[in-house]
């Protein structure tokens, strides 16, 4: 065995016999990469030297972690990563070698992505009109990098639109389409006024806008700055996955008349990143240290392709089998951003409304309620982390990340704040607080604002929140391109969603829980390979093993010394009887329309004497309309459907005053008929 220091050239001296112990673990079922166990180097003036004298007390460079090695011993050849882990003069080395996905995972692991964008800005604004015309050129989502759409934040406690459009006249008042000339326009484009603290402030043109980064465009750019490239996959190149963006909460990234791309990412390392997308999506990132590329590979794609190798001609004794307990998938993010109660699973919300149901449009959870008139009341954000209930133990995967919900926009707005109406009933996502990176928002006091107080008097140092990941679907509608985190009726197919017929359990993760709910046995075998397939053995893929289909969970061998057999662990991938599946979310809380309740109403005059008897009060004058609660009763079967009649009955009573000032009493029987979904009401 040779292991060379690709830098210099030279190969380390080895003690004799020196072998070395390594992993290869199944990143689908791991969070670590190919590595090998601690090894001990002798103490030589060369090793020393290639080190960088770690042994030396005098010596106040770091210990390095990243010396580019490559090892070979007969047909295996590979590259990989060297960390020092101590030394003892005259004694040893102890060192430890990271290769391929573990080689890769190292790397990525130390840098920020402010690292990898540095001070670098959008090429081609240099003042803040520049910027407001760059943002403005990204609303028909067209653009291969960058996006935008309006999104609401938090700040000082209060909602704050960014990314603003409204329809406007020449100098910058909101009008409707209706009302004469003008066309839409960023609201933040014209200088405008706000209270921020109980100050009021002067906002130049540019505040609250601000462009969002494309999901494939920073994979691609992360890659490249470790020397890969990034091979296509449909998560980067098919809608609506090559649209996705990761939305930033910089509302001043242009005032300073650049856009510094480290202001529109995440706050956090690069590897992060990568994880968002595996956990999100159950995929992983496989590279080819050789090549230098990456490509990636999901579950779904993995769990359905045939063996790769059969292993049974290298087993030298039989295997174990070991059968741990099942699991079931709960699948969430770190942070989850909701408006009103938030619930742990649709189980959970199932279980507390019976009667709730998906509503596709926006992706909520609604239920219908019937008083005097029918209303739909929304329960819930359509952003609750998957999980089926039930007795099963619970494998827990957590993205990242941060879920945003979708905001209803205020209608009508006030043009003198930064709040007001785009289109009538839109939504936009609410990710939480707002940031300022370039400016301190603050002002004097309200009788003081004529002296021009403007957001760059920075007298306050602002708390500025960190940005947390968060993943976004983009659509063109009609006028401007729009955020979402659902399937906009059915247009794609997908979702950011955890839950519903389009989400990611159902699109990323069923299979993963099926196998999870139904094998997953652990085999361990003895495993005799020729070098040739310890280099080149894909621990993601299915193997074969005595006429049954297995995974790696992880898989070892030594390079070196003698060659003897090495237990590796497996897992089997076949479902086993009796099957376990979770509900198909296409049948859970999923809108009736088949049949569905109609309200029926009878109004009995009666008099004043009945009307009191029924515990209602009495006003002088005017007219008094009596509340009742709404039901929200499960919608009719066939049965009840077939039988008719009514249902639910309750009675209130009101009473007006007439033309003549003369009070008429009213008594209201309410009843619920069941009906056809296709009928009027």
């Amino acid at each position: 065995m040779k292991i060379v220091n690709t830098k210099a050239g030279q190969a380390y001296h080895l003690t004799p016999g020196t072998q070395l112990e390594i992993e290869r673990p199944n990143l689908f079922f791991n969070e670590w990469g190919e590595q090998s166990l601690p090894t001990d180097l002798p103490d030589t003036d060369l090793n020393r030297q290639l080190t960088n004298y770690p042994d030396m007390l005098a010596n106040r460079n770091k210990p390095s972690a990243n010396i580019d090695c490559s090892i070979q011993d007969g047909d295996y050849f590979m590259p990989c990563r060297q960390a020092i882990l101590g030394a003892k003069r005259h004694e040893k080395i102890s060192t430890a070698f990271y290769m391929n996905e573990g080689s890769f995972l190292s790397r990525i692991s130390d840098v920020t992505l402010t690292d990898i964008f540095g001070d670098e800005t959008i090429p081609g604004i240099t003042t803040v009109q520049q910027g407001i015309d760059f943002c403005w050129s990204l609303r028909d989502n067209s653009h291969p990098d960058f996006a935008i759409f309006p999104i609401t934040v938090n700040l000082d406690g209060d909602r704050r639109y960014v990314n603003r459009i409204n329809y406007m006249n020449d100098a910058g008042v909101c009008i409707s389409t209706t009302a004469g000339k003008g066309s839409y326009r960023f609201y933040n484009s014209f200088e405008r006024k706000e209270t921020i603290n109980d100050r009021i402030i002067k906002l130049e043109p540019g505040y609250y806008i601000s462009p969002f980064i494309r999901a494939a465009y920073l994979l691609r750019r992360i890659f490249t700055y470790f020397g890969y490239t990034l091979l296509d996959h449909f998560l980067l190149a098919s809608e609506p996955f090559n649209k996705m963006v990761f939305i930033n909460n910089t509302i001043d990234s242009l005032v300073n008349g650049t856009i510094m791309l480290s202001h529109l990412v995440p706050d956090c390392m690069a590897n992060t990143i990568l994880d968002v997308y595996r956990k999100k999506f159950c995929c992983e990132f496989i590279p080819d240290e050789i090549a230098r590329t990456v490509h990636i590979e999901l579950f779904n794609e993995v769990i359905d392709s045939p063996p790769t190798i059969d292993l049974t001609p290298y087993l030298v004794s039989h295997p174990e089998v070991s059968f741990p307990s099942y699991q079931q998938l709960k699948l969430s993010s770190e942070t989850v951003l909701t408006e009103g109660d938030s619930y742990d699973s649709t189980y959970e919300l199932e279980a507390k409304y019976p009667e709730a149901w998906y509503n596709e449009e926006d992706g909520s959870y609604c239920r219908t309620g019937y008083a005097s008139s029918t209303i739909e009341e929304r329960l819930s954000d359509g952003n609750i982390p998957y999980y089926a209930g039930g007795s099963l133990k619970v494998y827990e995967v957590k993205v990242p990340d941060c879920t945003f919900c979708m905001s209803y926009l205020a209608f009508p707005g006030l043009p003198s704040t930064n709040r007001g109406p785009m289109k009538r009933g839109e939504t936009a996502p609410y990710i939480g607080d707002g940031r300022t990176l370039n400016s301190t928002i603050d002002g004097l006091p309200a009788e003081e604002a004529t002296e021009g107080a403007t957001a760059s008097d920075d007298d306050v140092v602002a708390d500025n929140p960190q940005q947390k990941p968060i993943l976004a679907f983009v659509y063109f509608d009609s006028d401007y391109a729009v955020g979402t985190n659902h399937d906009v009726l059915g247009k794609w197919g997908y979702s950011l969603l955890y839950n519903g017929p389009t989400g990611i359990y159902e699109k990323f993760y069923r299979k993963f829980d099926n196998i999870l709910r139904n094998s997953l046995h652990k085999v361990s075998a003895d495993l005799l390979l020729p070098n040739t397939l310890k280099n080149s053995l894909q621990v993601h893929r299915k193997v074969s093993l005595q006429g049954t289909e297995l995974m790696f969970d992880i898989f070892k061998y030594t390079i070196g010394g003698k060659s003897e057999p090495v237990t590796s662990d497996l897992m089997t991938t076949v479902l086993y009887e009796s099957v376990s599946k979770a509900k198909p979310e296409a049948e859970r809380m999923q809108r009736n329309t088949e049949y569905k309740w109609m309200i029926v109403r009878v109004n009995t005059e009666v008099t004043e004497a009945e009307y009191t008897a029924a515990g209602y009060p009495v006003t002088e004058s005017g007219s008094y309309q009596n509340e009742i609660p709404a039901i929200y009763p499960l919608p009719p079967t066939k049965a009840i459907y077939d039988a008719g009649g009514t249902y639910y009955h309750r009675t209130f009573y009101s009473f007006m005053t007439n033309r003549n000032n003369q009070k008429v009493y009213t008594r209201v029987d309410l009843a619920l008929r069941p009906a056809l979904f296709s009928d009027v009401l």
